[in-house]
């Protein structure tokens, strides 16, 4: 009855003497090692096992005889076995001593296939790998938690940023970290934020996150829940942005901003201030022009023209300075430039130039401001009638480009050079002989407020092409 016990065991089982011989197997060892259980029995043990533990085996047996000391009694230990064909695979092998009637040890042997488990655990292990590769090389801060709050992992920008170590926060409540400090209220917001994101809602908000070395950061975060396949809460990935520096500049530039207005109201005071004296003194060198001689009348002609220039000058620094106030309308595209060229018509004729305008689709809108983008486009069209003074030809072309409108301004003068595209735009810098150097700039200035791009290229007709884009909010198909 014994034996048929042995042989019903679902793991295989074997039974051997002192020496290492086989004296029973289960049925189970030909699933595991391809050897029927009679064709074992007989063998020494060492037919299952690999090298070193083949030649070694009966050694190990010698050493148990005269001592009566191993190490593998009463254990489960990891093994390579190798099946009847010699391929080896991983086993656990529990062994046991029994005693028979007539004295002498049998040594009964229980193994288990572990390939599996092991190629399983291997997959777990790469597959944690590969969560702390993403998890810890990601600049955002980014932790995981359990849905009651507590801490299960802190990734390393978080760690080196605020200096606050793994080990002394996992198992913490979230809200209990270091990191909230700087705020009086940061553990209530905190607690709160991860109570409702354990109710399934995704939170977001800002913070102050305090460092070790006293540093408080600028955070923009979020608590999103992490649902198993049933719909329930079983994670939460709170995130954290640092935005600390974004957040400075952001403070710098509207400081800028507010001095450049600052700036503007002032030059509009002081371009009235100076006004006035600029043309009473123009009005006053023309009259004393009319009483000299010819000589003389020059020289004052000279003058007055200077000081009709700095009074220019005074005038487009001010346009550019002070800020600019959209009022933005909805406009059919080709009828609001033939109005703008319509009102540019006399200095056109005088300059006995041509101007066209050409609407791939009449359907086309801008949303602009109609006065300041007038501006522009007559800063455009007096620019293009100057490079060529003589038989200027000029075309307004306006047309869906992608998502955008997009007008091409072309002439046929004589372009400007791709080095020299940038400098037009800065202030101050003229390719005109009594140029201010200002309308170009305050023509970016005005398109950029409207949320659109100015850029120069080279133009079919010859010269250059000046070309707007409006972006798909302020340009309406």
């Amino acid at each position: 009855m014994l034996r048929a016990i042995v042989r019903a065991s679902l793991d295989p089982l074997i039974v051997i003497d002192d020496h290492g011989t086989i004296l029973l197997a289960s049925d189970s060892v030909e699933r595991l090692f391809d050897w029927r259980p009679e064709e074992l029995v007989g063998q020494n043990v060492r037919v299952l096992m690999p090298e070193p533990h083949h030649s070694a085996h009966d050694g190990y047996l010698d050493n148990f005889r005269r001592t009566g000391k191993t190490n593998i009694i009463g254990r489960t230990r990891e093994f390579e076995v190798r099946r009847r064909n010699g391929s080896p695979f991983l086993a656990d092998l529990s062994v046991n001593r029994a005693q028979l009637p007539n004295g002498k040890p049998v040594f009964i042997g229980v193994f288990r296939d572990v390939t599996a488990r092991r190629r399983a655990e291997m997959l777990v292990r790469d597959s944690e790998a590969r969560f702390h590769a993403i998890f810890d090389s990601t600049l955002h801060f980014l932790g995981l938690l359990s849905p009651d709050g507590t801490i299960l992992e802190i990734n390393r920008t978080a760690v080196e940023a605020t200096g606050v170590p793994v080990g002394e926060v996992l198992g913490k409540r979230f809200w209990e970290g270091p990191w909230w400090a700087p705020m009086p209220d940061g553990e209530a917001v905190v607690r709160a934020s991860v109570e409702r994101a354990a109710r399934g809602e995704t939170v977001l908000g800002e913070l102050l996150v305090g460092t070790r070395t006293g540093q408080v950061l600028d955070v923009t975060f979020s608590i999103k829940p992490i649902r198993d396949p049933e719909g329930r809460v079983v994670l939460l990935l709170p995130e954290g942005r640092d935005v600390t520096e974004l957040k400075r500049a952001q403070k710098a530039e509207t400081q800028m901003l507010r001095a450049l207005a600052q700036v503007g109201e002032s030059a509009a005071v002081l371009m009235h201030e100076i006004k006035n004296p600029i043309t009473a003194v123009n009005v006053a060198l023309r009259a004393v022009a009319d009483q000299l001689g010819t000589e003389h009348k020059v020289v004052l002609e000279d003058l007055a023209s200077r000081m009709q220039r700095l009074q220019e000058l005074m005038k487009g620094t001010l346009s550019f300075a002070k800020p600019v106030k959209l009022q933005p309308t909805c406009v059919p595209a080709k009828n609001y430039i033939d109005g703008c060229v319509s009102r540019l018509r006399l200095h056109i004729v005088k300059a006995g130039a041509d101007v066209a305008v050409e609407a791939a689709d009449e359907s086309l809108r801008l949303e602009v401001d109609v006065a300041l983008f007038e501006e522009v486009l007559a800063n455009l069209v007096i620019n293009a009638i100057d490079a060529q003074p003589h038989g200027a030809r000029i075309k307004i072309r306006v047309e869906q480009e992608g998502t955008n409108v997009a007008l091409h301004v072309d002439d046929n003068g004589p372009g400007i050079p791709p080095a020299k595209r940038d400098d037009v735009f800065r202030p101050f810098v003229s390719t005109k002989e009594q140029g201010t150097g200002l309308g170009l700039p305050i023509c970016r200035k005005i398109v950029e407020e409207h949320g659109g791009s100015i850029e120069i290229g080279t133009s079919p007709l010859g010269g250059a092409r000046f070309t707007i884009r409006l972006r798909p909010n302020l340009a309406k198909p």
